[in-house]
């Protein structure tokens, strides 16, 4: 049997030397974050962009500016990662694979929503690689600075749970897009154009909050991996739960709550957080949506759910 893309990752990391003392944070969450002065940290991520798994070209056939927002998608996905960890994101190297059928103009759209995001969140692009390929791929190396970091591992029994944005947009938007189909565009702006969220994770850091991390992966599945890490019981209030009008508009209350708890790549940010912080964090833009408990595991609405996310290798038919 193959392994699933978190238990091949854990296995492959064991074929690697330990990180040098630097590393404060290795391979595991959402970053990894290196210390390069008393109090200063760098955070460094990666994240890809692939055909077929990530976006389908025939979506060009109803989406003129497809590859412009993938552009601006790579970077903010890339960008939320650090977002999570309370950083602010500074350089960036840039990899491109792309089939000879590509067109100069397609990739010249890529690089202008790359270039677009960029300029929006002050990233620098200061290299990266080129190669041919049968499959077209783009990926982004992202460097972060920051005084300080939240982690996975960090939640504590009486906690609050708090989110920004909304669930299941972005879900919503790929559903949309199989369909052929291209309104209403909040949601395929929330699919194909997601909005790293800097500034919320950067101010909950200096509130002190030491628990994060983004929703890539569905909101449910994300706060698992806090569980986890923490070996806390995490209890979620369905009715809590920000769902967007549009979302529910277009495909009804039901559908859109599936998709809010398990659709994946909304890439709003989940935190843990002491109750005295809840009024400055509120004003933020976070809503609270659950608590922290003794216990393992993920319950909604006091029962035990079976967690499940996006894997790029279990889903394969």
């Amino acid at each position: 049997m193959r392994l699933g893309e978190f238990e091949l990752i854990e296995r492959l990391l064991k074929e690697l030397p330990l990180p040098s003392k630097e590393v404060v944070v290795p391979a595991g969450d959402d970053t990894a974050v290196v210390e390069i002065g008393k109090g200063k940290y760098q955070l460094l991520t990666t994240d890809a962009l692939v055909e077929g798994s990530h976006f389908k070209l025939k979506w060009k056939e109803v989406l003129e500016d497809l590859f412009f927002l993938l552009g601006k998608k790579l970077v903010n996905v890339c960008a939320s990662d650090v977002a999570s960890m309370g950083g602010i994101p500074k350089l960036a190297l840039i990899n491109l694979g792309t089939p000879k059928e590509i067109g100069e103009k397609c990739l010249i759209e890529i690089y202008r929503g790359i270039g677009k995001a960029a300029e929006e969140l002050k990233i620098s692009v200061i290299g990266g690689d080129t190669v041919k390929s049968k499959t077209l791929f783009f990926d982004m190396a992202l460097i972060g600075e920051s005084s300080g970091f939240m982690l996975r591992s960090c939640a504590r029994p009486g906690d609050l749970v708090g989110v920004t944005g909304t669930f299941g947009d972005s879900r919503g938007g790929l559903e949309l897009l199989s369909r052929g189909k291209i309104s209403p565009k909040y949601l395929i702006n929330r699919f194909l154009s997601p909005q790293a969220r800097i500034r919320e994770g950067k101010e909950a850091l200096k509130l002190g909050v030491k628990c994060g991390t983004d929703v890539s992966d569905g909101l449910l599945f994300n706060i698992w991996t806090i569980s986890a890490s923490s070996r806390v019981r995490i209890d979620v209030e369905r009715e809590k739960i920000p769902i967007s009008q549009e979302l529910i508009d277009t495909f009804g209350r039901e559908k859109a709550l599936e998709f809010a708890l398990y659709g994946g790549e909304d890439y709003e940010l989940v935190i843990t957080f002491p109750e005295k912080l809840t009024a400055k964090l509120e004003e933020l833009g976070f809503k609270v949506i659950g608590e922290v408990k003794k216990g393992s595991g993920v319950f909604l609405d006091g029962k035990k759910v079976k967690v499940s996310g996006y894997d790029h290798f279990k889903e394969e038919k």
